[in-house]
């Protein structure tokens, strides 16, 4: 399974290009402990902490008799890690590989191990050409490693539940894969200026970039809206929804309209929650992965605080199934409260749903 790797934190980045792949002697043993013996580490993985030498000795000696392929993850040839690829035994799956990696927490966060992915990818098919598919694992609660996979192109697929026993508890599993290679990420995303990035009003001149984005399937599918169908919804949002906001606010990239964020107040049906907004945020697909939601919302965190002097709170609902949101979220310094089951109705069906929250008193420092 695919699970050292976890990421609570923005850290800085690292050059990729003095990230390498070897092979593992005993001369990584100490390195090896390094990661092997932190719990933080180990959290979702099937085994304990190391607490001796002797288990990573027996580990790497007996690297040959567990797995078909396995590197050191390397910085400037320093053992940071590993990914390895297990050849499926059963016959009727002699066409799957399955890939692992696990990081020492240090490196967490530097975009490490989604660069090692996309190289083991096309390392695997090409070494392996019987291999059809290649997948990975990995715990459901481990969202970090869920990102990992899909930035580095691999689909998910479901959860499996209750799939694995680990550390005397049946675990739900995320199964993702990478069959078709033309349809992988294999090449570095567009790095977008963040500089550039600016919240305005919205008017009706942003109509035609409003399009764009509300009739995208892939950006309503967890919306409770469907796919806008004609420019007469776009002038309906644009002119009458506003009153449904206390603000919102179009996410421009040099002044053009790609998404919208807004808040939205309780007072008006909960004078008892009348301290606290909830937060909403919609982007353009072809902008996601690129940091942008994540600037936008610390911006409008601090304009709510700021432009709203009586606030305590500001939170968020996300579905459950939404990792992509959950990140932005976590990387813009909210905190995940909990989950609450069945509480939204979404396109007819009842979804399980996290609530997530940043509070005046954890941003303080920064307003």
């Amino acid at each position: 399974m695919s699970e050292g790797v976890s990421c609570k934190e923005e850290s800085k980045s690292i050059d990729l290009t003095r990230i390498t792949l070897r092979e593992t002697d005993l001369s990584d043993v100490e390195d090896h402990m390094v990661w092997s013996s932190d719990e933080k580490v180990t959290e979702f993985c099937t085994w304990g902490p190391y607490t001796s030498k002797e288990e990573a000795i027996d580990f790497i000696n007996g690297i040959p008799n567990i797995f078909s392929w396995y590197r050191a993850i390397c910085l400037d040839n320093q053992a940071i890690g590993s990914v390895s690829v297990c050849l499926q035994r059963d016959r009727y799956r002699e066409k799957v590989a399955e890939v692992g990696y696990i990081l020492a927490s240090e490196y967490w966060g530097k975009g490490i191990v989604t660069h090692v992915l996309k190289q083991v990818v096309k390392i695997v098919f090409s070494m392996y050409p019987q291999v059809e598919r290649l997948e990975a694992l990995t715990d459901n609660e481990n969202l970090a490693s869920q990102r990992v996979l899909e930035k580095a192109g691999f689909q998910r697929e479901g959860v499996l539940r209750n799939y694995v026993y680990v550390k005397g508890k049946s675990r739900d599993v995320a199964i993702y894969n990478a069959i078709d290679l033309s349809q992988l990420c294999l090449s570095e995303p567009e790095v977008i200026d963040l500089t550039q990035l600016s919240l305005r009003p919205l008017g009706l001149s942003d109509l035609d970039d409003l399009m764009v984005w509300t009739s995208d399937e892939k950006v309503a599918n967890f919306c409770s809206w469907e796919p806008y169908t004609s420019k007469d919804q776009g002038i309906d949002f644009i002119e009458n929804a506003a009153a449904s906001f206390l603000w919102r606010r179009a996410i421009c990239l040099n002044d053009r309209a790609i998404g919208c964020i807004t808040l939205s107040s309780y007072a008006a049906f909960d004078k008892a929650r009348e301290k606290s907004v909830e937060l909403g945020y919609v982007l353009g697909s072809n902008y996601w992965g690129k940091g942008i939601v994540t600037e936008a919302v610390k911006q409008a965190i601090k304009a709510a605080f700021i432009e709203f002097p009586y606030l305590d709170r500001v939170e968020a609902l996300v579905d459950v199934e939404n990792l992509g949101s959950q990140r932005v979220l976590e990387k813009a310094g909210f905190q995940r409260e909990g989950l609450l089951r069945k509480y939204l109705v979404r396109k007819g069906k009842s979804r399980d749903t996290f609530m997530f929250s940043v509070l005046l008193s954890d941003l303080h420092p920064q307003l």
